[in-house]
């Protein structure tokens, strides 16, 4: 698979995790609005719009920078590194708001909040090389 393959799938998998983290953050709110659990809405919120926005964001931004700008996509290998380092970050900062790290929650959030950084400034690397730096590629004239 090339480049522009690997990458359109990696976009599109970036969209269906976001909607994984909208449902799933859908439910867990809907479970403690209905009172089977008892939760604090801020980490159901980290899922359900840190979370999902992000996500989409992240995956779109990979299909249209390139087709703006006339460019080849972003390094493949540094796209899959921020996809881990970025969700790993949103799971445990979702895990450690819970508190179901018990005590270590707080210890947990130092680590998980420097991915979700190292993820974004991941992203914006990919971004604005694909921008500013990718290889052009010339737009078909005339619709040939």
């Amino acid at each position: 698979m090339d480049n522009v393959g690997a990458i359109s799938r990696l976009a599109r998998v970036y969209i269906a995790i976001a909607f994984v983290y909208l449902l799933v953050g859908t439910l867990i709110l809907a479970a403690d609005l209905a009172g089977v659990i008892k939760m604090e809405h801020d980490p159901i919120f980290v899922l359900e719009l840190y979370g999902f926005v992000s996500m989409i964001i992240f995956g779109l931004s990979y299909i249209f920078a390139p087709g703006l700008s006339h460019s080849v996509f972003a390094n493949y290998k540094s796209v899959v590194v921020e996809l881990a380092t970025f969700n790993i970050g949103i799971i445990l900062v979702f895990l450690s708001m819970s508190g179901l790290f018990g005590p270590v929650s707080s210890a947990v959030m130092l680590p998980a909040l420097l991915l979700l950084v190292l993820g974004v400034l991941i992203h914006i690397a990919n971004i604005f090389t694909i921008l500013f730096k990718g290889k052009r590629i010339s737009p078909l004239a005339n619709g040939k």
